[in-house]
């Protein structure tokens, strides 16, 4: 891959990075009748830059078969969560790269948390080629 963060969704963090990463935990989809939240995105760096990504475009990154699944509504959902990040100004993003922001996303409030279980879909943790 050539650039591998060409893609990707260039963000300005407006607030501590924690702030950010804890928001997305709380953002994806839900499954109400077994309170259990799936994480859409994540927040990443590569060098001074950062930026928001979907889990599936992070498995085409670190994994050579990665799943190659990547739907348009994934990018409509990741495009809905940043819109929703810019508007809590949490992060400031160029609003041409997030115009379709039409997707619901499911916010976990975070007095609500203790009530979830929530699974993550690609651990971020075990990135070695991210810095």
């Amino acid at each position: 891959m050539e650039n591998q963060y060409e893609n990707f969704t260039e963000i300005k963090p407006l607030v501590d990075l924690k702030i950010i990463r804890e928001t997305l935990a709380r953002m994806g989809i839900a499954n109400k009748k077994d309170k259990i939240l799936y994480p859409s995105c994540y927040l990443i760096r590569n060098f001074e830059e950062y930026y928001i990504v979907h889990f599936k475009e992070l498995f085409l990154m670190t994994r050579e078969n990665g799943y190659n699944n990547l739907s348009t509504e994934d990018i409509e959902r990741k495009n809905a969560i940043i819109f929703n990040l810019k508007n809590w100004k949490l992060i400031d993003v160029d609003d041409s790269l997030i115009e379709n922001h039409s997707k619901f996303v499911f916010v976990l409030r975070h007095d609500e948390k203790k009530n979830y279980k929530i699974y993550h879909k690609f651990n971020i943790n075990n990135i070695e080629i991210l810095n």
